[in-house]
């Protein structure tokens, strides 16, 4: 194996239950496993085509989505200037591009905590470090600066009611690791691995986190948070050319995706058991995608594109999954 992603654990350990992050009282709402019911194998279900997102934008960046209720998303991406950009699908439509402002570095790493809570990170220009503002349900606040200096894009992720966790790569090209315990941010605590991608990272159940890299052999490991201590790393194969991305569609059942060395979208998932995949789900991809699962059984995956066919200059596209 080329890639040096070694055995360690955590120096320290997240905290396993919390409020919420000071605005407002929310009940939380892991959307990847909000709804137990019995889940169909994956391959056995369909796709539908890519399609374009509406709503003209220039993408510089990877997208990132989230979700905080059924048949909801809510899509961020880096737009032209650096200015973080966000949109809502809700209903069956989309509320058109919000500018946020924000001055990014680097794609936009987006985590809903709760219902109508939501916490986005980025690495802003001029500062290496990792950036947090969050939405209380009526507005967004101010950036914060949550230190740590970062050689990639962060990724974020909910693991139980109010909780959130942020990972990067650092100058070392290891993961680290902060966290939000309901009253304040611990870190930055490190994991060992050589990374040559962003982390990804998702929740299949409360006190649960499985994170996803790229190794410097090009291919897909995986370690996991159980609630008491973190797994080593564990090779998934594969030869990606971008970060991966992960997203839980039901109880124990997990989905990674990366660009592969056609310019795809690949896709391997978890049925509660073993590794299934790869498959290939075209698409013609220029930056890592984004996916996320609102229900059990369902996946709603975003990329960049610079492919004609869609009539999108480095613009969006979707392309989802129903069970």
């Amino acid at each position: 194996m080329v890639a040096t992603l070694t055995t360690a654990r955590a120096g320290a350990t997240p905290v396993q239950s919390a409020e919420d992050m000071g605005l407002l009282p929310a009940q939380m709402m892991v959307a990847s496993v909000e709804n137990p019911a019995p889940l169909a194998p994956l391959a056995q279900t369909g796709w539908g085509a890519w399609e374009g997102v509406p709503g003209a934008v220039l993408a510089t960046s990877a997208p990132s989505v989230t979700t905080w209720s059924r048949d909801r998303l809510e899509v961020f991406v880096r737009g032209d200037g650096g200015n973080l950009l966000w949109q809502t699908f809700a209903g069956g439509n989309w509320s058109g591009w919000r500018n946020l402002g924000g001055g990014l570095a680097s794609a936009p790493a987006c985590a809903a905590w709760g219902s109508n809570r939501m916490s986005c990170f980025a690495i802003r220009q001029g500062s290496g470090a990792v950036w947090h503002m969050w939405w209380n349900g009526e507005r967004w606040s101010e950036w914060q600066n949550l230190g740590g200096v970062a050689t990639s894009a962060p990724a974020a992720v909910s693991w139980g009611p109010g909780l959130v966790s942020v990972f990067v790569r650092g100058t070392d090209s290891k993961m680290y690791q902060s966290w939000y315990n309901g009253q304040r941010w611990i870190g930055w605590i490190s994991h060992e691995g050589i990374l040559t991608s962003a982390p990804a990272c998702t929740s299949a159940g409360d006190n649960r986190i499985d994170c996803f890299v790229r190794g410097s052999d090009n291919r897909l490991y995986r370690r996991v948070w159980d609630g008491k201590q973190w797994a080593i790393w564990e090779e998934l194969g594969g030869g990606i050319t971008s970060a991966p991305t992960a997203a839980s569609w039901g109880p124990n059942r997990i989905s990674v995706f990366a660009r592969g060395d056609n310019g795809n979208m690949l896709h391997r998932y978890w049925d509660g058991s073993r590794w299934i995949g790869w498959e290939d789900l075209g698409g013609n991809i220029a930056s890592s995608p984004a996916c996320v699962s609102w229900g059990a059984n369902r996946l709603d995956c975003f990329a960049r594109t610079v492919d004609p066919v869609f009539n999108t200059d480095q613009g969006l596209i979707r392309r989802f999954w129903r069970g």
